[in-house]
């Protein structure tokens, strides 16, 4: 679904945009970074599907794709192809904003291009959303589903995090799985907010995470997907035949991330078997750099 979305938006006016590419990771939202408020807890969780002791409810579920909005800076948006459809969006999400302390803006809504319906109110708080890989839990397993719905679900109001609305959907186009709706402090660039993100890389270190003030609250599908709450991380591998080489190439993405103000995290560098294409390898992790 986010494929199909992401290309409906770009053919929309520039102010409806709401992806961009960032280095190394994968976010949800359209925003883009700089220092945290220290709101996350200090340990690192890794959770399987399945989880021991945990109470399943049954969410609603949704199958109508423009009932599912994306988080704008300051409004939600959708893509309800006719008058009444915009109507049920309309309905569903002025009584979410306004039960979550929000006052419903005017909806500018363009028939078979986008919905956009505003909020103001609530502090500094903000919306966000948070939809979960499939490879999180067992496929077409509705049990496993709720049950790592449940589990996430529970790290993020322990973190301080609120959700206001959560979901399953299940549409024909793709695999069943689950939505979270959130209030975050809003810092103007998503890169900056505590939000609930996916880092798709195969051997992230949750430890290092951890150092630099992320939680990791979930590690799936052999490792390839981390699920974590805090700024946006990305993560570049560097290679050379030679150790010193490997340093400089190191010191070289320091300066370039530096440059677009991102920060740097911590590099792990291990040497190769014999018969890699290179001798030396290394992880480089990172603060995204801002975007508006």
């Amino acid at each position: 679904m986010r494929l199909i979305l992401v290309l409906l938006a770009a053919a929309l006016p520039a102010r409806f945009a709401a992806a961009q590419d960032t280095l190394g990771s994968l976010g949800f939202g359209n925003l883009g970074f700089q220092q945290i408020r220290q709101m996350l807890p200090a340990n690192a969780a890794s959770v399987p599907g399945r989880s021991v002791g945990v109470t399943l409810t049954v969410p609603e579920k949704i199958t109508d794709p423009y009932l599912l909005p994306q988080a704008g800076k300051r409004n939600l948006y959708a893509f309800p192809k006719s008058v009444d459809e915009n109507k049920a969006f309309l309905d569903k999400w002025t009584n979410i904003l306004g039960r979550a302390g929000f006052t419903p803006g005017i909806n500018d809504y363009q028939e078979n291009v986008i919905s956009v319906l505003p909020y103001t109110g609530n502090g500094n708080l903000a919306i966000r959303e948070f939809m979960a890989e499939p490879a999180q839990f067992k496929p077409k397993d509705p049990d496993d589903l709720r049950a790592n719905m449940e589990t996430i679900s529970g790290l993020v109001k322990k973190a301080g995090l609120p959700i206001i609305a959560s979901f399953t959907s299940d549409f024909y186009f793709y695999l069943p799985t689950y939505h979270l709706y959130y209030l975050t402090d809003y810092k103007g660039k998503a890169n900056e907010e505590v939000q609930v993100r996916i880092l798709k890389a195969e051997g992230v270190d949750a430890a290092i995470l951890k150092k630099a003030g992320v939680q990791v609250l979930q590690q799936a599908n052999d490792g390839y997907l981390t699920i974590y709450l805090g700024r946006e991380v990305g993560l570049v591998t560097r290679s050379a035949d030679k150790r010193e080489d490997l340093e400089v190439r190191i010191a070289d993405f320091q300066k370039f991330i530096a440059e677009q103000g991102g920060s740097f995290i911590e590099a792990v560098v291990r040497e190769l078997p014999p018969g890699s294409y290179r001798n030396f390898e290394a992880d480089l992790y990172f603060f995204q750099a801002p975007q508006n």
